[in-house]
């Protein structure tokens, strides 16, 4: 893979993109999972908020996707 600071400025966008595309999917799976909004696991992965449950659901579909 190559490095982001050797790409272009819009291969940093596209990266910059991936990236966001698969946090906003691990918040949505967590979310439809434990039956909260996909805002409030954004938060709690943020630190904002405090959940056990989304912490916990959050690093296993970490791990989960980790090993894709």
């Amino acid at each position: 893979m190559e490095k982001v600071k050797e790409q272009s400025p819009k291969g940093k966008l596209t990266k910059l993109n991936e990236l966001v595309e698969a946090l906003c999917g691990i918040y949505s799976r967590v979310a439809r999972r434990l039956g909260v909004h996909r805002t409030f696991v954004s938060r709690v992965a943020r630190g904002e908020r405090r959940s056990q449950p989304v912490e916990n659901a959050l690093v296993a579909e970490y791990e989960r996707t980790k090993g894709d």
